[in-house]
């Protein structure tokens, strides 16, 4: 009877384990909840991106927003690279637009490089 009790026993601990998402499928979460906080303040983005055309009609450029998100889902020394035009108050507007963006917390508790390429046309 005792090896019976036991085996129910580590059956059911196998079986439990098996329902903990992998690191991948954690990783894989944590991105597209990003990706839903990215979509759902498109708009914040959108009225950096009218205002560069309204001072410049005619521009056809694209710049990379790269920030750390921390594992609280804090942005994190944001900056723009990669930019293939000037304009100091695109910038300034994008920068200003992710600093205060909150994604969920990072279900690695761990923090990730983040970048968003945006194009103005």
């Amino acid at each position: 009877m005792k090896e019976v009790t036991l085996f129910a026993l580590i059956t059911l601990i196998l079986s439990s384990c098996s329902n903990v998402p992998t690191r991948e499928e954690r990783l894989d979460a944590t991105e597209k909840a990003t990706n839903r906080t990215l979509d759902q303040n498109q708009d914040a983005f959108k009225s950096c991106i009218q205002d560069a055309l309204k001072r410049s009609p005619g521009l056809d450029g694209r710049a990379t927003l790269v920030w750390i998100q921390n594992e609280d889902g804090f942005v994190k020394n944001p900056r723009i690279r990669d930019m293939n035009f000037k304009d100091p108050a695109f910038e300034d507007c994008i920068i200003s637009k992710i600093k205060v963006m909150k994604f969920p917390p990072s279900a690695e508790d761990s923090r990730a490089k983040v970048s968003l390429e945006l194009l103005v046309k």
